[in-house]
């Protein structure tokens, strides 16, 4: 399968987040930063023109993945550039479901990554290098927009998982100090 060539346009990136906007840029650097988990499913792509639109529908983005975590919630749509961002990370692992939103199949992460890398990369003599936020004082905050969302969205579960099982335990202690204070009763009426 052939892969179509990038468009020769500029386009800008608006993060979902706080709506901080980057670029003008090529398309390869747009591509390079959705590859490099710098583009998030929840961010915003246009062509100078202020047509924002979703960055999973900006087709040569080839965010069409979306990875399934062991409670049941998932994150995307994706690149293979982010899974592979979120495996390094350790959110994820080999044999995480990984479904294709394009051809409706699903299939281990670790088949995923292993069919994008024998597939041929356009090699760049000079990458650019992603968009990074910077602190007050200067110096460049090395993140992955992508893979802090997932983590993110992966501790914002966990806390609700926590919350719910923090209410059935408090549940279960007041039947258990219920039914003690009966077997009291009970005890104290046979005397």
């Amino acid at each position: 399968m052939e892969k179509q060539p990038l468009p020769d346009k500029q386009f800008r990136l608006k993060k979902g987040e706080d709506e901080s906007i980057f670029g003008p840029v090529n398309a390869t650097t747009l591509k390079e930063w959705a590859e490099s988990a710098q583009v998030a499913p929840i961010d915003f792509v246009d062509e100078s023109d202020e047509q924002w639109k979703p960055a999973p529908t900006v087709e040569f983005l080839e965010m069409v993945y979306e990875v399934k975590f062991p409670d049941g919630t998932s994150y995307g749509p994706t690149t293979v550039g982010t899974l592979r961002e979120l495996l390094k990370e350790n959110i994820i692992t080999e044999d995480a479901s990984v479904n294709h939103l394009v051809k409706k199949h699903s299939s281990p992460l670790g088949a995923v990554i292993a069919a994008a890398d024998f597939e041929p990369k356009p090699r760049r003599e000079t990458p650019t290098p992603p968009p990074q936020p910077v602190e007050t004082n200067g110096t460049p905050i090395v993140t992955h927009p992508a893979v802090e969302m997932a983590k993110d969205q992966r501790i914002r579960q966990l806390e609700e998982d926590l919350r719910i099982l923090r209410k059935e335990h408090d549940e279960l202690l007041q039947k258990y100090r219920k039914l003690n204070q009966q077997l009291v009763e009970a005890k104290s009426v046979k005397k």
